[in-house]
């Protein structure tokens, strides 16, 4: 029954004022009362501790009023001081300036200590207003102008009093209590009223200075659960902050929406109001901290990434000198396969700052379209040279056809002619070669072709011999020659198995007769083609 009873005194026990939640504890000690009437003379263990924590509470409060008390009387009593400093400033000053200074120092004093306890000490109030108005009202100087000062005084007065009587019906704010403030600055600087107005302003000055303090202590009490609100709200933002887990963190697209994120979330912070005091420290450390945890690490991958960008720079850098290097070359298309690997390359470095990835990029794809762009242009140049081989070879076949003697000079510079044109391959040499060699077998009778053949290689020799290609053509020829050598050497050996299968047939004599002829005939080809090789040989020095 008392169980709910003692869990709110335990809470009201650790209040730092129980003056301010007087009211709560008188309405648990009416709760406990009726309690304790209706369980009747039984008491049990929780109603015992309510007892106790009753008790210890109406010490507490007792002892925290005692202690406003005495603050109230050291107030007090410093007033008093300096009321009577001020009479005695009335009595006895007669110097207008020395006058003023003590009174602005009086003033001061006394304006610190209703900072310290606006409320306390009407009567000692009353007596200092009322000792201002006796200066200003006593000294000399005003004597010659004080009926104008009176109802000056008297108008700026009423002035003050309509602002404080509106001042009441205005919604209570913190800016509110500062114009109370300064209001009563104001009112306390202006100088005396007449006699007979004295009371009668006093009198409305602090009813409504008193109705104004009695709404800002209600505002004070609301403040406070707005501030717990507030509390709750910046304490969700450090909750939210915190989820961010900065491991799983790994692009800068990733950090960069985080930290907008979190830069929302502080301009949100921003707008909260104010907090309960004992917890604005903590907070703000709380707060702090966690924002700083997550800038930190960022601050530490960004300056990680700047030295990857700065790697990657010097990468890309390097490729974009390569390719502009290969543009020098005077046969782009031998280049093709480096320029291929160079912008494999680039694909594998990773990327740059954002304020140098398109000056690389441009000025690396630059080079590259130039490149291709000269590859394709001489590729045009070489298909023309080519173009002009075939249309040479073409014209030495039409030559060819036109002679009527063979072999003669005019066959010799036409053999040196077409084996000059073979310094270029293009896609119809082949074609071109089997034609040539067609009408050149057909003008050659079987006397002729083995001096021709002699003849034939040694002007291909003497051609191939002064191309400036490194022995290319040579090495061809030289391959060409061993394949036809291997060919012909399968041939013997066919030809070798057939004698043994002619025996003592008929008519097996005319054709054994006739292998043997075929032999002897490929046998010679044979030695003729290894002179051939021999030739080719001793200038490959192979």
């Amino acid at each position: 029954m008392f169980n709910t009873i003692v869990q709110e005194l335990k809470s009201l026990i650790s209040t730092e004022s129980i003056l301010k939640e007087s009211k709560k504890l008188e309405e648990l000690i009416a709760k406990f009362t009726q309690l304790k009437n209706d369980s009747g003379s039984q008491e049990d263990v929780t109603q015992l501790l309510a007892n106790d924590l009753i008790n210890e509470l109406k010490n507490k409060l007792s002892n925290e009023k005692n202690t406003l008390k005495k603050k109230s009387e050291a107030v007090k009593n410093q007033k008093e001081a300096l009321v009577e400093k001020l009479e005695q400033l009335v009595k006895n000053e007669q110097n207008i300036g020395k006058a003023f200074n003590e009174l602005k120092k009086i003033r001061e004093v006394w304006n610190q200590l209703n900072e310290k306890a606006p409320l306390e000490g009407k009567e000692v109030d009353k007596k200092f207003t009322k000792q201002l108005e006796e200066f200003y009202y006593n000294i000399n100087i005003y004597k010659a102008i004080q009926d104008h000062d009176l109802k000056r005084n008297k108008q700026l007065k009423e002035v003050i009093l309509e602002q404080l009587k509106k001042a009441i019906s205005t919604t209570t704010s913190k800016t509110l209590m500062i114009e109370i403030k300064n209001l009563r600055r104001e009112w306390e600087s202006v100088g005396p009223v007449a006699k007979d107005c004295q009371d009668l302003f006093w009198e409305k000055y602090r009813s409504l200075l008193e109705t104004l303090y009695s709404n800002f202590k209600d505002f004070k009490e609301s403040e406070k659960e707005i501030q717990i609100d507030n509390l709750n709200k910046k304490l969700a933002i450090i909750e939210q902050i915190k989820r961010f887990d900065i491991g799983q963190i790994n692009s800068i697209k990733d950090w960069k929406l985080r930290g907008q994120q979190i830069i929302e979330k502080q301009e949100y912070w921003k707008t909260i109001g104010h907090v309960p005091n004992e917890s604005k420290d903590d907070l703000w450390q709380k707060y702090q901290s966690v924002c700083d945890i997550f800038f930190t690490a960022r601050k530490v991958f960004f300056e990680e990434q700047k030295q990857v960008y700065k790697s990657n720079k010097k990468q890309k850098g390097d490729l974009c000198q390569k390719a502009e290097e290969l543009l020098l070359s005077d046969n782009p298309h031998e280049l093709t396969k480096d320029f291929i690997n160079i912008q494999s390359e680039w694909k594998k470095v990773g990327p740059v700052h954002q304020k140098d990835e398109q000056y690389l990029w441009f000025k690396f794809q630059k080079a590259c379209n130039q490149f291709f762009k000269n590859q394709k242009e001489s590729k045009r140049l070489i298909d023309a040279e080519k173009d002009l081989i075939n249309i040479k070879k073409e014209n030495l076949i039409l030559e060819l056809k036109k002679l009527t003697k063979i072999p003669d000079e005019s066959l010799k510079k036409i053999l040196i002619e077409w084996w000059t044109t073979n310094s270029e391959h293009t896609r119809k040499s082949n074609q071109l070669e089997k034609e040539f060699n067609s009408v050149l077998e057909s003008k050659l009778d079987s006397k002729s072709i083995k001096v021709f053949k002699r003849t034939n290689f040694n002007l291909k020799f003497e051609v191939y011999k002064d191309f400036d290609d490194n022995g290319a053509m040579l090495q061809k020829e030289k391959t060409s020659l061993r394949e036809l050598i291997s060919k012909l050497k399968k041939d013997i050996s066919q030809y070798e198995n057939n004698l043994s299968f002619f025996g003592n047939s008929k008519g097996a004599d005319s054709l054994m007769k006739d292998v043997y002829l075929k032999l002897d005939r490929l046998k010679t080809e044979i030695v003729s083609l290894k002179e051939h090789l021999k030739l080719i040989n001793s200038v490959l020095k192979d």
